[in-house]
């Protein structure tokens, strides 16, 4: 189910803020917004509302790698960030008072 779009920029800051102090490295707000974007429409067009991270991080990285405007080159966006900023959507949500259920 979409976030509505006040409470999505706010998730969007706030995991931004969360992911760059556990990486100790910049993680700008606007790719997790992208993530949370993509990662939504996945769960919509697969109707597949709760695909596991490891598998839906796979799904969006190829369609970042299509994306001339994603740099997904080595140390930029990856796999593993994808997953971590689905990560702390999760606790978002959970604070957020809408926690969403995935296959682990």
């Amino acid at each position: 189910m979409p976030l509505d779009p006040k409470l999505s920029g706010e998730g969007a800051d706030w995991i931004a803020e969360m992911l760059s102090g556990e990486l100790d490295s910049f993680v700008p707000s606007e790719l997790c917004d992208i993530v949370m974007e993509a990662e939504q429409k996945v769960r919509d067009d697969t109707g597949d509302q709760r695909m596991p991270h490891d598998e839906m991080a796979k799904r969006l990285m190829v369609i970042f790698e299509a994306d001339p405007d994603i740099p997904t080159q080595e140390g930029a966006v990856s796999e593993y960030l994808v997953r971590e900023i689905l990560h702390w959507e999760d606790e978002f949500l959970v604070l957020a008072g809408a926690p969403r259920d995935v296959r682990r």
